[in-house]
C-alpha cells in the first residue's frame, strides 16, 4: 500500500449512512476505508487491530456516545487521529470532543468536500472544526483561521473558571488589586491565577491576551 494513503476506520450505527460515507470515501485516491463498524465493542476491537490514521466516529452511538469512546481509542492506538461525525451543531460537543483528544469535528450535514477537507487537514497535523461552530466562539475566524482559533478554544477551554473571569478582568485592564477585590481574594492568590492561565495559554504578553479575549468575544 502507497505510504501517501490515509487509511480510515468509520464508526457510525446508522448502517445506510456507513455504506454510502465509504463508498464515497473509497473513491478518492488518497484515500482507503479500511474497517467499517457499527458499535463500541467492534470499534475498540478494530482499532487495536488495525491502528488506521484516522477514525470517523459518529458521536451518537448505540448505548454509548462517540465522546466516551475517544479517550479509550487514543489508549489502544495513540498514533491515530480522530474526527467525530454528528448531526449535533452544539459548541459544548465540539469543545468537549477536542478536550478528550479529538483532531476534527465534522457536521454531518456537511458530508462530501467538508468531510475531506477535514481528512486531509487532519492529516497534515491541524485541528478541524465546522466553521459555524468555529463562528459560535471567535465570530470573524476565517476558514483559512479555523485550525488556529479551534486550537485557541481548547486551550481556553482547559483554563479553571477562575482562571477564564481573573484573565477576562485583566484583559478589561481591572489592576490586579481591583481583581482581589471584586473575587474576594488576595492579590497573591490572584496573581497565580493569572501566571497560570497565561502559561497555560502560551502567552505572555497582557497585549496578546487582549487580543485572544477579544477573538473569544469575552471582552463585554
Amino acid at each position: 500500500m502507497a505510504d501517501n494513503i490515509t487509511r480510515l476506520m468509520v464508526v457510525d450505527d446508522h448502517i445506510m449512512l456507513l455504506h454510502g460515507l465509504c463508498l464515497f470515501l473509497n473513491e478518492e485516491p488518497d484515500i482507503e476505508v479500511i474497517v467499517q463498524v457499527s458499535n463500541a465493542r467492534d470499534a475498540l476491537q478494530q482499532a487495536e487491530r488495525v491502528k488506521p490514521d484516522i477514525i470517523l466516529l459518529d458521536i451518537t452511538l448505540q448505548k454509548t456516545s462517540g465522546l466516551d469512546l475517544i479517550e479509550e481509542l487514543l489508549d489502544l492506538t495513540p498514533k491515530t487521529q480522530i474526527i467525530i461525525l454528528t448531526m449535533h451543531d452544539n459548541a459544548q460537543y465540539m469543545q468537549k470532543a477536542l478536550k478528550k483528544g479529538a483532531r476534527g469535528f465534522v457536521l454531518k450535514k456537511g458530508l462530501g468536500e467538508d468531510l475531506l477537507y477535514a481528512i486531509r487537514s487532519v492529516m497534515r497535523g491541524e485541528i478541524y472544526v465546522h466553521p459555524s461552530l468555529v463562528k459560535t466562539y471567535i465570530p470573524d475566524a476565517s476558514v483559512k483561521h479555523i485550525p488556529q482559533a479551534a486550537e485557541e478554544i481548547i486551550r481556553w477551554g482547559e483554563l479553571s473558571a477562575r482562571e477564564q473571569e481573573v484573565l477576562i478582568l485583566v484583559a478589561r485592564g481591572y489592576t490586579s488589586k481591583e481583581i482581589a477585590e471584586k473575587c474576594l481574594l488576595s492579590e497573591k492568590t490572584i496573581a497565580t491565577y493569572r501566571s497560570r492561565g497565561m502559561v497555560k495559554l502560551d502567552i505572555d504578553r497582557r497585549s496578546e491576551l487582549v487580543r485572544l479575549v477579544m477573538r473569544l468575544g469575552k471582552m463585554g
